[in-house]
């Protein structure tokens, strides 16, 4: 996946063998780049983690992407 398909501003390529690596592994991509767009969605990102519905939302979602990509 690239960090524009887990919702993100570009096409940096992210993988990793779980939804939760994923999810971690585009976190820290996400904390690293230091441009608005990346920047913008961290703050997104944290605001959103205190609402559990809307988290669960997100998680489920990113989930149903991850199992629907071609496995090797």
């Amino acid at each position: 996946m690239t960090c524009r398909d887990m919702g993100g501003p570009c096409d940096t390529k992210i993988s990793g063998e779980t939804p939760d690596e994923m999810m971690k592994i585009g976190e820290e991509h996400l904390r690293k780049m230091k441009d608005p767009a990346h920047m913008k969605l961290v703050a997104d990102m944290e605001k959103m983690s205190t609402d559990s519905v809307e988290m669960k939302k997100w998680n489920d979602e990113f989930v149903a992407k991850f199992n629907a990509l071609p496995h090797m």
